[in-house]
């Protein structure tokens, strides 16, 4: 990337790590410094949504509390709010399919070596299912 617009940061986890690399390769030539916020929600929301996906893969969906009562666990609020900001940033960033027909600028022909659509693939066919 010729320009360095944010630091990816080191405590984020693999997957977040993965899709940020595909986000500023994507993002490498219309992307200003300005734009370094939304880059910086982005790669935080996405973290905790993946942070705490997997906090509930690992504990399940249904936690007890001190009654012995089974309650929703608390994280499945938290992966929603975290998913909710990760899609506001992606679709203000021109990174979501519909966002890119209205923003012409971000609409090159995509290769099939682009990182972010080979990262989704790999999400979507591995991971998600």
């Amino acid at each position: 990337m010729s320009k360095k617009l944010i630091k990816i940061d080191p405590n984020c986890c693999d997957s977040c790590k993965k899709f940020m690399r595909a986000v500023l390769s994507r993002l490498e030539t219309a992307a200003e410094p300005c734009d370094m916020g939304a880059l910086h929600m982005l790669m935080v929301s996405y973290d905790m949504y993946c942070k705490a996906s997997e906090q509930l893969i690992r504990e399940g969906p249904v936690v007890e509390d001190r009654r012995g009562n089974k309650t929703p666990h608390p994280a499945i609020a938290l992966t929603k709010s975290y998913w909710t900001q990760v899609l506001t940033c992606m679709r203000e960033l021109g990174l979501t399919i519909r966002s890119r027909e209205r923003i012409k600028a971000l609409t090159p022909p995509v290769s099939k070596d682009n990182r972010l659509l080979e990262f989704l693939n790999d999400r979507t066919d591995g991971d998600m299912g």
